[in-house]
């Protein structure tokens, strides 16, 4: 089935972490608007804040958390110039929880949802050799890992800070 559009009346059927997730199309939609047009009392950071908290709180995820990945996907892909942490963090972020949670994808959503991953990784790959701040490279090497399955790796990836995977390191190799 395709992506749910955001005027589908699906959303209120789906839930988030505070219930209906009726209010999450028009944050999807807040993350297309271009910087140089987003009014100063609309920063980016809240709608950010709001999806993070509704789609994963506390690692938990649920059946909006799943509608919700394409829609970030396609914005970041449309509009690349938007690269920021949150567009390949949250959606990396819901995958490893779904995976360590052993969710089942509802029908409905599966085949865009999986979609929309495989083309996040493809676009991880295009710019991961571009200068990326620590925070960015561990996002996008995850996206990596995990299109290959490795949720173990992008699990680690995840969750280490820069500093702790220096120090991971150095006792790894004093052994």
């Amino acid at each position: 089935m395709a992506l749910i559009a955001l005027d589908d009346p699906r959303w209120a059927e789906l839930q988030h972490a505070y219930g209906a997730a009726d209010d999450i199309p028009e944050l999807l939609a807040n993350l297309s608007i271009p910087k140089g047009e987003r009014s100063e009392d609309d920063p980016i950071e809240d709608t950010w804040h709001e999806l993070w908290s509704s789609l994963c709180h506390q690692g938990d995820v649920y059946s909006a958390s799943f509608a919700a990945v394409p829609h970030i996907v396609d914005v970041l892909l449309q509009q690349p110039e938007l690269l920021m942490f949150d567009f390949v963090g949250l959606p990396i972020k819901i995958e490893i929880e779904r995976r360590e949670a052993d969710i089942e994808l509802p029908g409905f959503l599966e085949p865009h949802y999986s979609e929309s991953l495989q083309r996040l990784a493809r676009f991880a790959a295009s710019v991961i050799l571009e200068t990326h701040d620590r925070s960015m490279s561990s996002a996008l090497l995850t996206t990596l890992a995990l299109a290959h399955e490795n949720t173990g790796v992008a699990r680690m990836l995840g969750q280490i800070t820069a500093y702790e995977a220096d120090e991971a390191v150095d006792l790894f190799l004093n052994r």
